[in-house]
C-alpha cells in the first residue's frame, strides 16, 4: 500500500503532568496526516513535498545516498526531516534502500498551526514505512511524552502514561453522552510545545501527580455533564496554581455560557467547551471574542467503535 495514514491528536486531561507520570486522556482525531509513496525518476535524489489544502508548504530534496539536504525552501524543517531519516536507518539500516526507489508526498488535513500533531503524525508515518515501533523512533528523535505518537496510531480514546520513561498506553470506552455539548475551539496562537515545557521546571510531586491521575479516571468514567464540567473546573485551578498560570476562562472567556478547559501548551493551542447553551449562540459568543475554528467533538474526535457499520 503506497498510502498511509495517521490520526492528529488531543490531550484532554493531565497536560503537563504526563511527562511526570500522570495519567492523561487523549483522542486521535478525524483529521491526520497521509504519506503517498511515488516511484522515484531519479535514483540520486529523494524528493519530499509536503502539501496543506492542496497548497505546497514544504519541500526538500536529499542525497539517498549520503543524506545530505540538496534543496529546501525550509533549512530547519528540512535538517529535521533528515534527522527522522536517519533514525529510521539506525533503527532498520535496510529502510535506506527505499530512498533510492520513492519520492514523498504528505498531506496534512489540518493546519500546521492548530497543534493536531504535524510531527507526530509524520513520526508515525515513517515509523510505518520504515517497519518499525513508532514510539521507539519518537523517543529517538523526541523529547515529548509521546501519547501524541500513540494517538497517531490508535482507533479511539487512550488513557497514556510513563511509567519509569515508558510508554503504557490501553483504549478506554470515552464515549461521554453528553459530547453533543463538547466542542474544540483555537486561541488562535500555537505554543511550541518543547520551549514551552522548559519553561515549566516546578516538578510536582507524587500527591499532584496522583490527583491528576485520578482526575483522569474520574473524566474517563463520568457520564453526566454536570459532573464533568466541575471535574473540567478542578483540573484548571489545580494546574493553575502549580504553573503560577492565569486560568484560560479568567483570560479570554468572562460570560462564556458554560465551562472551558485548556489543552496542551497553555496561553494557545485548543481548548475544549462543555457548553450550557444552545451551539448558535454559543458560537456566536465565540466568534464576537475573535474565535472562529470551532469543531463539535463528535465531528473532531475518531473512535473507531463508534464509526456507523
Amino acid at each position: 500500500m503506497n498510502t498511509l495514514k495517521a490520526h492528529g491528536k488531543l490531550l484532554l486531561s493531565a497536560e503537563y503532568m504526563v511527562m511526570h507520570g500522570a495519567a492523561a486522556l487523549a483522542v486521535p482525531l478525524t483529521r491526520g496526516q497521509q504519506l503517498e509513496r511515488i516511484r522515484s525518476q531519479n535514483r540520486k535524489v529523494f524528493s519530499w513535498k509536503a502539501y496543506y489544502d492542496e497548497q505546497p508548504w514544504f519541500r526538500a530534496e536529499i542525497d539517498p545516498s549520503n543524506l545530505r539536504i540538496l534543496v529546501s525552501d525550509d533549512p530547519e524543517k528540512a535538517e529535521r526531516l533528515r534527522e527522522l531519516i536517519a533514525a529510521c536507518i539506525e533503527m532498520m539500516p535496510s529502510f535506506q534502500q527505499e530512498l533510492f526507489r520513492w519520492d514523498v508526498e504528505t498531506r496534512l488535513d489540518f493546519s500546521t498551526q492548530w497543534g493536531f500533531g504535524s510531527s507526530s503524525t509524520l513520526i508515525a508515518l515513517m515509523a510505518e514505512w520504515a517497519e518499525v515501533n513508532p514510539l521507539d523512533l519518537h523517543f529517538l528523535v523526541s523529547e515529548g511524552s509521546g501519547y501524541d505518537v500513540a494517538c497517531a496510531i490508535a482507533d479511539g480514546p487512550i488513557q497514556y502514561r510513563l511509567r519509569d520513561g515508558s510508554p503504557h498506553y490501553r483504549h478506554v470506552p470515552f464515549r461521554p453522552p453528553f459530547a453533543d455539548r463538547l466542542y474544540f475551539a483555537w486561541l488562535g496562537t500555537k505554543q511550541p510545545t518543547s520551549a514551552h515545557l522548559k519553561e515549566v521546571r516546578l516538578k510536582p510531586g507524587f500527591d499532584t501527580i496522583h490527583f491528576f491521575s485520578e482526575l483522569t479516571r474520574q473524566m474517563i468514567q463520568c457520564g453526566d455533564a454536570e459532573i464533568f464540567g466541575k471535574l473540567m473546573d478542578e483540573h484548571e485551578k489545580r494546574l493553575a496554581r502549580h504553573l503560577g498560570m492565569e486560568r484560560v476562562s479568567a483570560l479570554r472567556f468572562n460570560g462564556l455560557p458554560g465551562q472551558v478547559k485548556s489543552l496542551g501548551a497553555w496561553g494557545g493551542d485548543f481548548v475544549m467547551i462543555l457548553s450550557g447553551t444552545g451551539e448558535k449562540e454559543l458560537i456566536k459568543y465565540l466568534n464576537q471574542e475573535d474565535i472562529h475554528v470551532i469543531f463539535r467533538y463528535n465531528d473532531l474526535v475518531y473512535d473507531r467503535a463508534n464509526l456507523p457499520h
